[in-house]
């Protein structure tokens, strides 16, 4: 072995210092966060929070358990960044399939069926996330909660302003349209983990968007 390493020097010690420097460092594993919380979801979705490991969450995002509280201080906080992720995704995706369709019975009704859609292409059907929590945690979680209350009011501002805008409604109407719209979308993100009857499901979308106008 010392020859081996003498031989070794022999044959580096005209490289200039800085490169034999990089040549001992270690190689450092890129991680990326944005990639890292989205993997931490699906399991957390998969299995539910009390249902998930840390080694369930290590081995998914390929980390040791010290870089793991290094960078998410504890599994309650990257279960909470995991929520703050959904939440802005959909979010997002009602804002869009509303504000593409200006008739806000069809705006609706497309946001309902693409609901479906994405959850019956779901082969492990596991439903909506945010329901999840709320079936597993809600009513025992002041926190979980809150944020699912909150999820929920930020749906029903987004469609109460959606009608408000697109149609000569009154405020009452509106109120009860955006609250059912919403008890309609929890229940099916339920019945597509039960029962994966597409057709079944969609007549009953029809049914209800049009008893609502």
């Amino acid at each position: 072995m010392l020859y081996l390493c003498t031989q070794w020097y022999k044959h580096n010690k005209s490289v200039p210092n800085s490169t034999n420097k990089l040549w001992l460092m270690p190689k450092v594993k890129q991680f990326n966060k944005n990639n890292a919380i989205n993997m931490a979801l699906d399991v957390f979705w998969e299995k539910g929070y009390k249902g998930t490991s840390l080694t369930d969450l290590t081995e998914s995002l390929g980390i040791g358990k010290g870089s793991f509280y290094n960078t998410y201080k504890s599994k309650r906080g990257l279960f909470e960044q995991c929520i703050l992720v959904f939440q802005k995704n959909s979010v997002s995706n009602l804002k869009e399939s509303l504000h593409t369709e200006k008739d806000v019975k069809k705006g609706l009704l497309n946001y309902l069926l693409k609901t479906l859609e994405d959850a019956v292409n779901d082969e492990r059907h596991r439903g909506c996330f945010m329901t999840n929590i709320s079936t597993e945690l809600g009513s025992s979680d002041e926190e979980i909660a809150q944020v699912m209350n909150d999820y929920y009011l930020t749906m029903k501002v987004i469609i109460t302003n959606y009608l408000q805008n697109g149609s000569e409604l009154k405020n009452n109407a509106i109120n009860e349209i955006a609250n059912t719209i919403i008890t309609f979308f929890i229940g099916l993100t339920v019945r597509v983990k039960l029962q994966n009857d597409k057709a079944q499901i969609e007549k009953s979308i029809h049914c209800l968007i049009e008893s609502l106008f």
